[in-house]
């Protein structure tokens, strides 16, 4: 695969995927999109354009934003003919990126997560819950609370109608993560990390090792596969003091722990071009 366009932004992230490429030989070229974007808009899809258009790419890749790319994914590829925008479909990305429709998702499918609180739960003193916004982003709208009121105020300035979700915190518990890649034959391939220390009690890692993990790794494999998912996604998992495995969240994106991947032979820039490249 030849002219691949990395396109979005998420702090190092894009510029690993980037040297990840160019040390195999792909042409890539990285382009930065500074905002946060979930779905449509005017100026993500205009800077998009333009920078194909500039380019001339046989590939674009998503960093920080794939249900915007996959929202302007056939308008795009007929646009410009042999362009392959790789992502996967608004629906099920969107299913993945939503903190409660996931929830009641992997639910259905038995995956043990942090129990759910009733939005009118009442904390009580002493206590630490989690509050998730619907829709976050690289750790943004996922909240430690310890009172009603806390609640109330992030609920209260949230946009209208839009559900959050209230679960009980795990405390004392080891961060892991597992990034997949399910490739078009049905395969999953699977690489996992634990974080060995974060920012403030419940902040981004300060610090990454890759281990083997296999009961989040089963979990990750049996999600993809019951959504008929391709491409990646990282999946964040809570193990208890008692080593009891609860699933956080679902990351349809490069994540934050791209470079110990790499590190550990798990080359998801790669891995993935590769295997669009079959198409070829």
């Amino acid at each position: 695969m030849k002219g691949v366009l990395l396109f979005g932004t998420m702090g190092d992230t894009g510029r690993t995927a980037l040297g990840n490429l160019l040390s195999h030989g792909i042409e890539a070229q990285l382009v930065d999109f500074p905002q946060n974007v979930f779905r449509d808009e005017f100026g993500y899809c205009r800077l998009l354009e333009k920078s194909i258009l500039a380019l001339n790419p046989s590939a674009v890749i998503p960093i920080g934003c794939p249900i915007a790319l996959a929202r302007a994914k056939d308008g795009l590829e007929k646009r410009f003919p042999g362009l392959d925008v790789i992502v996967e479909t608004e629906e099920k990305l969107s299913l993945l990126d939503s903190k409660v429709r996931f929830y009641e998702y992997a639910s259905s499918l038995g995956i043990r997560q942090p129990e759910r609180l009733d939005e009118d739960y009442h904390v009580r003193e002493g206590e630490t819950v989690v509050f998730k916004r619907d829709v976050s982003f690289g750790g943004h709208g996922v909240h430690l609370v310890t009172s009603d009121k806390a609640v109330r105020n992030l609920s209260d300035h949230q946009r209208k109608g839009e559900p959050f979700l209230l679960e009980r915190y795990i405390e004392g518990g080891v961060n892991r993560s597992v990034d997949a890649l399910r490739l078009r034959d049905g395969r999953t391939l699977t690489s996992s990390y634990r974080s060995t220390g974060t920012i403030g009690k419940n902040g981004p890692s300060t610090g990454r090792v890759a281990e083997v993990a296999p009961l989040p790794e089963a979990a990750a494999v049996r999600i993809l596969e019951s959504l008929d998912y391709h491409g990646l996604c990282g999946f964040d998992f809570i193990e208890a003091p008692d080593s009891s495995v609860y699933l956080l969240e679902a990351n349809p994106r490069f994540t934050g722990g791209l470079s110990t991947q790499i590190a550990a032979g798990f080359e998801l820039p790669w891995m993935l071009c590769r295997e669009y490249s079959k198409k070829d």
